[in-house]
């Protein structure tokens, strides 16, 4: 009955492995596709895409909110903010690119009450 630790083990470091692979698509390619003018619009989506999912989880989940964007700002104006904010931070453009766009944006746009 040796074969059960041993499943047992690559079953461990299969789903270690995937959740070490979650992040798809780093800040260096977010930053990448943002300079590139032929992959600008991959960049804007990407970036609504996050903003949005951090709305329906405020929504659906109660999350905490991360940032207060102006009711008044252009998903370019957040494009740029989070080109601004790659290029400022070089040595995290290996972390997944989501959660580098969600720290550029709290950085940029802390919510009322909030310290710093």
């Amino acid at each position: 009955m040796r074969a059960n630790p041993i499943i047992a083990c690559a079953l461990v470091l299969a789903s270690s492995t995937a959740f070490a692979q979650v992040g798809f698509y780093s800040g260096s390619a977010l930053l990448t596709s943002c300079e590139d003018p032929a992959h600008r619009p991959e960049c804007t989506q990407y970036i609504a895409g996050v903003a949005d999912a951090h709305g329906y989880d405020l929504s659906r989940f109660g999350s905490p909110r991360d940032f207060c964007t102006p009711e008044d700002i252009t998903i370019e104006e957040l494009e740029r903010v989070v080109v601004k904010w790659l290029k400022d931070h070089p040595e995290k453009l290996r972390v997944t690119a989501a959660n580098l766009v969600l720290l550029a944006l709290s950085d940029a746009f802390k919510c009322r009450g909030d310290r710093d």
